[in-house]
């Protein structure tokens, strides 16, 4: 298996490295990329830590291949605008090689109750997993949803194990059979020739 590459490290304006926390026996570092990095960091050391004894809490309801993909995210970065590879990101995305999970702000403090944090979390991982498994997404529409949809499904086994909520468990159920709601999704924020990148970081 290809080791996967070191998270970047840059020093960015705002930027803390926060306290790690063990998923399944994996250490996540958090990063913070916020321009009140300080003045959140506490909030979300806190929401980490949570989502971290959540996921360690349903150990026993995991398959092998979803607790080995829990493990696939080596750190996870929380921020507003960041620049990677040249590019200005404003959404949050999965820098597969270095399998560093950047999540807006905005997003994960969204993903509420807590108990739904995971399965978001473990999405992205999924993303990493069919990385290793099946290569680098081309960027092609129809395999870029296809990865999307699988990703999906595999974040409604997640909540259904872990008995989120009727409303979450329905919200999904319903996005991941709707292609064509997932190709707007994955086009949101981006030109036509770049519009499926962000999300799989086809650069």
């Amino acid at each position: 298996m290809k080791k996967p590459k070191p998270p970047e490290q840059m020093s960015m304006p705002g930027e803390i490295i926060a306290k790690q926390q063990f998923i399944l026996g994996q250490p996540v570092t958090l990063r913070l990329i916020l321009a009140d990095a300080e003045a959140q960091r506490e909030t979300l050391e806190g929401n980490f830590a949570t989502m971290a004894a959540d996921i360690n809490r349903f150990s026993d309801q995991w398959t092998a291949a979803q607790a080995d993909t829990f493990r696939l995210t080596k750190q996870l970065t929380i921020f507003r605008q960041i620049t990677y590879k040249g590019h200005t990101l404003t959404r949050s995305f999965m820098a597969q090689e270095e399998r560093d999970f950047h999540w807006t702000i905005d997003e994960f403090y969204a993903w509420e109750p807590s108990l739904r944090r995971p399965t978001a979390y473990f999405h992205d991982a999924w993303h990493v997993h069919q990385f290793i498994n099946d290569g680098p997404a081309p960027n092609n529409d129809k395999i870029l949803i296809d990865r999307e949809q699988d990703a999906m499904v595999q974040q409604l086994d997640v909540a259904s194990r872990m008995g989120c909520d009727e409303s979450m468990i329905e919200w999904l159920t319903g996005y991941s059979n709707d292609r064509e709601r997932i190709r707007a999704r994955l086009a949101e924020g981006f030109g036509i020739d770049a519009r499926l990148v962000p999300h799989f970081m086809v650069l």
